[in-house]
């Protein structure tokens, strides 16, 4: 039995015996005990309603604290030598996963996998080919395979797929260039959420309109999010016919 279900037992007690009935028989106690004094009942009420509030507060007594803001990712040099590297290529959300693990999560924000494969695209290690379902998949470039970069067939729930996955070399690059990595995951994702529209945002739109694309893909490279594109989409007169919502 969980603290709170033990929290919760205990009202229920004091309930009946505030309404004078015994909880463990269930039958009214008699008129001359001390359970149906009307001081006694009043404060077993205001106890009962003590505890009801600690529970609704998760078992905390007293004001539910504010969750407290966590701290951009941040990897000192000296600790950057406690990475393990894969025995076999790993994916970069592999690669994510183990420097978050050299991190308290708890009190830091985590490094994200889009904030590698973003630095890697920058550096002209991968770049982004459009496939058949209109999804934009990311491969290794020529320079990428000859740093370690490759590509693997893997299954997953939702079947076979391609995977990008990075030898030992690769993810020492990973490693040597962390810094830049880090700043990009500073980066808020929509930094210009909130900030007047700029004309050439509008002729933006209404290309990516024209040539199909979707509002995720719109989101990202407006740096907006996906409710304040559709707005403005709206707010244009621009239909959704040629793309995906």
């Amino acid at each position: 039995m969980t603290e709170l279900e033990i929290m919760q037992h205990a009202k229920d007690y004091l309930d009946k015996l505030a309404k004078g009935i015994d909880p463990l028989t269930g039958r009214e106690v008699p008129e001359d005990d001390v359970i149906n004094n009307v001081r006694i009942s009043r404060c077993l009420f205001y106890v009962s309603d003590i505890l009801r509030q600690v529970i609704e507060n998760g078992g905390v007594i007293g004001t539910p604290t504010k969750k407290r803001a966590l701290v951009p990712y941040a990897l000192p040099y000296g600790e950057r030598s406690r990475y393990t590297f894969g025995e076999w290529p790993l994916s970069a959300s592999q690669v994510a996963q183990r420097l978050n693990e050299l991190v308290d999560l708890s009190a830091m924000q985590k490094l994200k996998t889009t904030s590698i494969t973003k630095f890697l695209l920058q550096s002209g290690l991968l770049f982004e080919e459009e496939a058949p379902s209109g999804n934009k998949n990311k491969r290794p470039t020529e320079a990428g395979w000859k740093l370690g970069i490759s590509t693997q067939q893997r299954s997953g729930q939702n079947g076979d797929y391609t995977a990008v996955v990075y030898d030992q070399q690769a993810q020492q690059f990973i490693l040597d260039n962390l810094d830049a990595i880090i700043a990009i995951n500073a980066t808020p994702l929509h930094e210009n959420q909130g900030k007047p529209w700029e004309p050439e945002e509008d002729a933006y739109l209404r290309q990516a309109v024209q040539a199909g694309e979707d509002v995720k893909d719109m989101s990202a490279e407006l740096k907006r999010t996906r409710a304040a594109v559709r707005a403005r989409l709206k707010k244009l007169g621009l239909t959704q016919e040629g793309g995906k919502a």
